[in-house]
């Protein structure tokens, strides 16, 4: 009598099963993009940008007014300077890749379509789970390795007097250098609230170009929780809150935090810390042909072995244009 297992003697039958339960995860937003608070946040502040191409990403840096421009007697020479309005900050683009395999052992064990759909299905839940736990590890990694992307730490620094920011020495220019506060306050107070928003002003570019971003410890958001929720004055994000994020609107500011309980022992925001980010002058961005893709050209055989794999790639790094835009408070209790 026929069975239901002759349809799966092929390997492309095997493929197709494989593939049909592995789509591309598609427009930025979607898929692994939204399991991230630092990625979902610049996305819906339009901060997460799709370049063509390109050998980097460069952002031309808003250092300073042109000098050729003054109020001036009527009788006096005009300026007229050479200015280079576009210095450029350059950030190399970051190669991020994984790969799902399936093994002729596995096509054996695995005639029956329910058995081969299942299995996909577990290898998909396990790349679902290890992306953002990956990105999430490199965003918060206070020392980036050579091929890891910009960190926030990195972008925002605790000691940004020195070092180097985009390839540009931060030494002396105060373009370059984010602000640091490391007066000690507790976020769960009136006074806490109140010293995190005078630091948010303080580092304004303008009335109406400020820090709109605030990320924090689980331990720290729990405590401003607790706070503002005695008060009644726990007021969420709407737009966070469809994609479950747990967020606070302080103002026109958004609040939520990044777990330190990450999966892997991976890298995590630093206990009593809170970054504040200008989302106008804090970007995520990515090649067009490098986009959180899986291969769409399917399985590819591996050389020499009996496996095959379905690759994915992302060609990325986080920018700035900015630097002094941002801050970093340190010695926050909750």
């Amino acid at each position: 009598m026929p069975t239901n297992i002759s349809y799966a003697g092929t390997d492309s039958i095997l493929e197709s099963l494989v593939l049909h339960t592995l789509p591309d995860f598609g427009e930025h937003g979607d898929g692994i993009i939204n399991c991230n608070f630092l990625l979902a946040a610049l996305r819906e502040k339009k901060r997460f940008r799709e370049v063509e191409g390109g050998l980097e990403f460069w952002k031309g840096l808003i250092k300073q007014e042109n000098t050729n421009f003054k109020w001036q007697s009527h009788t006096d020479t005009m300026n007229a300077n050479l200015q280079d309005p576009v210095e450029r900050l350059r950030f190399a683009i970051k190669t991020f890749t994984g790969s799902i395999v399936i093994n002729k052992l596995h096509e054996a064990q695995n005639k029956g379509r329910a058995m081969v759909k299942n299995f996909a299905q577990t290898l998909r839940d396990q790349a679902e789970s290890t992306i953002p736990n990956n990105f999430n590890s490199a965003f918060w990694n206070t020392s980036p390795g050579a091929l890891e992307p910009e960190s926030v730490p990195s972008l925002i620094s605790i000691t940004p007097t020195t070092g180097t920011i985009g390839g540009l020495s931060r030494v002396g220019r105060l373009e370059l250098q984010n602000g640091v506060s490391t007066t000690a306050f507790q976020m769960g107070a009136q006074a806490g609230v109140q010293a995190i928003k005078n630091i948010q002003i303080r580092q304004a570019v303008t009335a109406n170009d400020m820090i709109d971003i605030f990320i924090m410890t689980d331990t720290l958001y729990a405590g401003l929780v607790g706070y503002l929720s005695t008060l009644n004055r726990y007021r969420p994000d709407e737009r966070m809150a469809k994609l479950d994020f747990d967020t606070i609107n302080l103002g026109n500011t958004l609040v939520s935090f990044e777990n330190t309980n990450v999966k892997g022992g991976a890298n995590t925001l630093t206990a009593g810390y809170v970054y504040g980010i200008n989302s106008k002058h804090f970007l995520f961005e990515v090649l067009k042909d490098g986009n959180f893709i899986w291969n769409p050209e399917g399985f590819e055989r591996v050389p020499l072995t009996l496996n095959k794999a379905l690759y994915f790639w992302v060609f990325c790094n986080l920018t700035t244009n900015l630097p002094r835009a941002h801050f970093v408070a340190t010695g926050v209790t909750a």
